[in-house]
């Protein structure tokens, strides 16, 4: 079972070609996007689901319901977002563009994680029910924290920061609450990361392309 996940979400993260943006009012390119920048998100799901088969929730033991803060909290990132935007912070890129990239990343990751909760079945820490791997509100808040980083990081790393932190606390929450082993939130974390890299990478080729439909002329 862990080789299938793991070949699945090795599949995942190489199956798509990779092209990079540059900072500005849009996202067009050609350069290639360095395949690097998918070390951490590949090392969070594959180290996560290596653990599948062996749940873990060191050091939370039958901590049973600690707070419900993790429900609002994985919002959390998006929320900044929007402050920023009301407080006048221009992103990297304009809000066209930006809005697009956050519902290409949300349906990426929406869909993975679904996939595979469907897929593996695994229990719960508390028995409610098995669809446990991965964590979903740990790949919302790391989607959030991602998309963040991406619109944010030319005016402050502390922006970033802030938006990794809330992901952080929500995944912690996650495995406190008996909801989650750590393989469920690692790959989790791994999955919203990826998903907006992806998204970035792809997104200037579905633009070029719709552009080049519109200006063909109509026969």
């Amino acid at each position: 079972m862990t080789q299938r996940i793991l070949f699945i979400c090795f599949f995942w993260l190489t199956s798509l070609p990779l092209f990079a943006q540059t900072a500005g009012d849009s996202i067009p390119t050609e350069r290639r996007y360095p395949l690097t920048s998918f070390i951490v998100p590949a090392t969070l799901t594959g180290g996560g689901a290596a653990l599948i088969g062996h749940p873990t929730r060191e050091p939370f033991r039958s901590t049973g319901h600690v707070s419900s803060a993790d429900d609002y909290l994985r919002f959390g990132p998006y929320g900044l977002r929007v402050a920023l935007q009301l407080a006048g912070v221009k992103p990297a890129v304009n809000l066209g563009d930006e809005i697009a990239v956050t519902v290409l990343s949300n349906v990426a990751m929406g869909g993975v994680t679904e996939v595979l909760k469907r897929t593996i079945n695994s229990t719960r820490p508390d028995g409610s029910d098995r669809r446990s791997f991965p964590s979903g509100h740990t790949a919302v808040a790391f989607t959030g924290a991602e998309l963040l980083h991406q619109a944010y990081k030319h005016k402050s790393p502390w922006i970033s920061i802030a938006g990794y932190a809330m992901a952080s606390a929500t995944a912690v929450l996650r495995v406190a609450n008996e909801k989650h082993h750590w393989a469920d939130v690692l790959t989790g974390a791994g999955i919203g990361i990826a998903s907006v890299k992806i998204t970035y990478a792809v997104y200037p080729v579905i633009k070029r392309k719709l552009q080049r439909h519109r200006k063909q002329p109509a026969s």
